[in-house]
């Protein structure tokens, strides 16, 4: 298997590791316009049906990334993240310094397990965005009684995924524990991946 070799960086307070799972919370109104673009609303309204502990600020999370690599050239994590244009790389450096940003660094990962987290995600690279499963979140959220989408069958590649379903798919494809379990991928919520990390639910 590869070896990974860790970088660093400097204050921040979460000791992120390859492979951790980041939680990006919206911290106030004044950035609807990019809770918008993520779709954050709708995750954020199933978010309030599931249990999913609130911060003191009143922000709510909106978005998962999967911590991928450290750049030795630039000094800057990377990560793979799901949204709208497809799956693709983004650069950690401003989401690692806001003060709700949440990881799972203390969830038992093996040197081999965070690789094969790392290739799952790549094989996703370019999969377009899941509207469908937004559209069903969204109708969790409201309890309406239409399905708007159904939960990927067992083994299942996903031909498009979200945000958070894209992490939850890469730990479940090689048998770490996750918000979904065994029973759900598709519809899982950056709501539920702060509760999986808060609670420390890969104890259950």
């Amino acid at each position: 298997m590869k070896r990974f070799a860790l970088g660093t960086l400097a204050g921040f307070v979460l000791g992120i590791a390859y492979v951790s799972v980041l939680v990006k919370w919206l911290e106030s109104r004044t950035h609807e316009r990019l809770d918008l673009e993520w779709l954050g609303t709708a995750d954020r309204l199933t978010s309030a049906t599931s249990s999913v502990p609130v911060r003191e600020n009143g922000g709510s999370p909106n978005h998962v990334i999967i911590v991928h690599h450290y750049d030795t050239v630039t000094g800057r994590w990377i990560g793979i993240e799901g949204k709208p244009g497809g799956v693709g790389w983004c650069d950690l450096t401003d989401r690692l310094k806001a003060p709700l940003t949440n990881a799972n660094n203390r969830q038992p990962k093996t040197e081999d397990q965070r690789y094969l987290v790392a290739k799952a995600a790549e094989s996703l690279f370019g999969a377009p965005y899941d509207w469908s499963a937004i559209a069903e979140d969204a109708r969790i959220a409201t309890r309406l009684w239409i399905r708007a989408a159904e939960e990927w069958p067992e083994d299942a590649v996903p031909g498009q995924v979200v945000c958070s379903s894209f992490a939850d798919w890469a730990y479940e494809k090689v048998g770490l524990a996750n918000p979904g379990g065994l029973t759900q991928t598709r519809f899982t919520t950056p709501g539920h991946w702060d509760r999986f990390i808060m609670r420390e639910e890969w104890n259950s």
